[in-house]
C-alpha cells in the first residue's frame, strides 16, 4: 500500500523549484493556479473555501512577465492557510460552525498571512482542520475527515490539527501551506502524510489574527515540500528576508560536525509501530554512515515534559478559558470530542494553572542545561510513535481519546521546553509514512533549519 497522489505535476516539486519555473517562463502562473484548483475542487474534505478566483490573479503574474517585467520570487506560488487565520474579506471559523453565529469578515490580514500576500503568493483557499485545533487525529464532523494520502482504501487519519494543509501539500496542489502547532498540529500531519512540518519557537511570529487555542503554547508554522521550502517562509515572516530580493539561502551543517542525541530509555521510543521503529532505524544508520556522531544517553526532562503533557497540560485550561461562554450558548454544535476535551479542564483552578506555568518555565531550563552539558547539537525521535491510525477505529468513544494522545505524545513534549522542531519523512518509498524529529531550544530555529537541511540531504527525500 503506497502513497497515492491525486496528481504528478507538481508532485514533489519545492518552492524554489516552482519559482524558477514561473520566472524562466517554462511554465505559466496560470496553468500552475489551473491545475491546482481542478485538484481542490476534486480534494475530498480538505478545503472548508476555495478561492476560486485564484486562476484570474496568476494570469496578471503572467502578464507581467510576458511584458518582460520582473516579479518577486513568490509570485503566483499557490499557498493554502489553516482555516484559523484572519483573511481581509473572510469569516475565520477555525474548523468550526459554532462561529458562524458571531464571526464578522476580518478587515485585514492577520500578520503572517499579510507578507504571504505581499511577497505575490496565491491563497488557494483555506484548508481544513480539527475543531478550534483541539486535537492531534484531523477528525472533523462539520466539514468531512481529511485522509492519510498513505492507505486511502483504508481511510486513515490524515494527523491534525493542521490536517488540510498536509494533506494539500501531498497531493500535489501547493509546495507550502501555513499551519498552527501547539502541541503537535504541523508535525503530527508531516509524519503522517510524508511531508515536512515545523513548529518554530514561541513567539517568533506574531499571533496577531491568529484564532486562539492556547496563548502561551501556539505557534504558526509552515508545512512544506522539503526543508528549504519551509525556510523560505520562516525567513519571510521572520522579517529577515524583504520577499523582493534573491531567496535567502539555508546553508547546510556539515554532517561530520553534527552531535545528535537520541534519548536513550525514553518513554519517546516506547511503544513504537514495528514500521516506524524500522525507519527510525533505518535513519539513525543512515546519519552515522554519513559521519554523524549519534549519542545515546538518557536525557530525563523529555519524560518529565511528556508527564506534563499526559497529567498536567496547559493548553487545556487557556482553551477552556477561550470557549466557556461559547459552550454555553452553542455546546450541541461544537465536534463532542473536542467539547468533551474542553469540559474536562473546567474544574483547573487559576493557582494550579500558574504552578504549571511555572514547571514549564523550569522544564525549558532542564532541557536547556541537559543539551549544553552533552555538547549536542539537537536531539533525535520519531515524530509520532504510530503510522496514521484507521479513521474507524476512532468511531469508538472509549478509544479515541488513547489514539489521541498517542498522536501527539512525542511532539508535545518539545512544546513543554518550548523549543523549536522539524519533522522530516524518513520512510522508505512505499512504505508506511514515519517522522523522524529533530529539535533543539527556544530560539535555536535557524541553526535548526541548518541541522534539517543536512540531515534531509543524508536521508534522500523519501517521499
Amino acid at each position: 500500500m503506497g502513497f497515492q497522489p491525486l496528481a504528478d505535476v507538481m508532485k514533489n516539486t519545492t518552492l524554489r523549484e516552482l519559482s524558477h519555473q514561473i520566472r524562466n517562463c517554462s511554465v505559466s502562473a496560470k496553468e500552475i493556479a489551473g491545475q491546482a484548483l481542478g485538484l481542490a475542487r476534486l480534494s475530498d474534505s480538505v478545503f472548508t473555501r476555495i478561492n476560486e478566483g485564484i486562476v484570474e490573479q496568476a494570469e496578471q503574474v503572467d502578464y507581467l512577465l510576458s511584458s518582460g517585467k520582473s516579479v518577486a520570487p513568490l509570485a503566483g506560488i499557490p499557498v493554502t492557510l489553516k482555516d484559523l487565520y484572519d483573511v481581509k474579506g473572510e469569516k475565520t471559523l477555525a474548523g468550526s460552525i459554532v462561529l458562524k453565529h458571531e464571526a464578522l469578515p476580518a478587515s485585514e490580514d492577520s500578520d503572517v498571512v499579510a507578507p504571504l500576500r505581499n511577497a505575490g503568493m496565491l491563497f488557494l483557499g483555506r484548508v481544513n482542520m480539527s475543531e478550534f485545533a483541539f486535537s492531534g487525529m484531523g477528525l472533523n464532523p462539520h466539514y468531512g475527515t481529511p485522509r492519510s494520502v498513505w492507505d486511502r482504501q483504508a481511510g486513515r487519519l490524515a494527523g491534525g490539527s493542521s490536517s488540510g494543509s498536509a494533506v494539500s501539500i501531498a497531493e500535489g496542489m501547493v509546495p507550502v501551506s501555513m499551519g498552527s502547532d501547539t502541541a503537535g498540529s504541523c508535525r503530527v500531519p508531516a509524519s503522517f502524510n510524508g511531508v515536512v512540518g515545523v513548529k518554530p519557537s514561541y513567539g517568533r511570529f506574531s499571533l496577531a489574527g491568529v484564532y486562539p487555542l492556547s496563548h502561551s503554547s501556539d505557534t504558526p508554522g509552515p508545512l512544506g515540500m522539503d526543508v528549504d521550502s519551509c525556510f523560505i517562509i520562516d525567513q519571510l515572516l521572520s522579517g529577515q528576508w524583504n520577499g523582493v530580493s534573491e531567496f535567502p539561502v539555508l546553508e547546510e551543517v556539515p554532517l561530520p560536525c553534527l552531535r545528535l542525541l537520541v534519548p536513550e530509555g525514553s518513554c519517546v521510543l516506547d511503544d513504537l509501530d514495528a514500521a516506524v521503529e524500522k525507519a527510525f532505524d533505518h535513519a539513525l544508520s543512515r546519519l552515522a554512515e554519513s559521519g554523524v556522531k549519534i549519542v545515546r544517553k538518557p536525557l530525563p526532562v523529555i519524560d518529565d515534559c511528556m508527564d506534563m503533557f499526559m497529567t498536567r497540560a496547559i493548553a487545556g485550561f487557556e482553551a477552556y478559558q477561550q470557549h466557556r461562554e461559547l459552550l454555553v450558548r452553542y455546546g450541541d454544535e461544537y465536534d463532542q470530542f473536542v467539547r468533551k476535551r474542553l469540559m474536562s479542564f473546567s474544574s483547573v483552578s487559576h493557582e494550579e494553572q500558574q504552578s504549571r506555568y511555572a514547571l514549564k518555565t523550569r522544564l525549558r531550563r532542564l532541557f536547556e542545561v541537559a543539551v549544553s552539558k552533552e555538547g549536542v547539537d539537537a536531539v533525535l525521535y520519531p515524530t509520532t510513535p504510530c503510522v496514521p491510525p484507521k479513521i474507524p477505529d476512532t468511531l469508538d468513544t472509549a478509544d479515541i481519546g488513547r489514539i489521541n494522545l498517542r498522536c501527539l505524545r512525542n511532539t508535545a513534549t518539545v512544546n513543554n521546553f518550548d523549543g523549536c522542531s522539524i519533522s522530516l519523512p524518513c520512510h522508505e518509498n512505499g512504505q508506511p509514512p514515519a517522522g523522524l524529529m529533530i529539535s533543539s531550544g527556544h530560539g535555536s530555529d535557524t541553526l535548526l533549519y541548518r541541522i534539517a537541511a543536512a540531515v534531509e540531504r543524508a536521508l534522500g527525500r523519501a517521499c
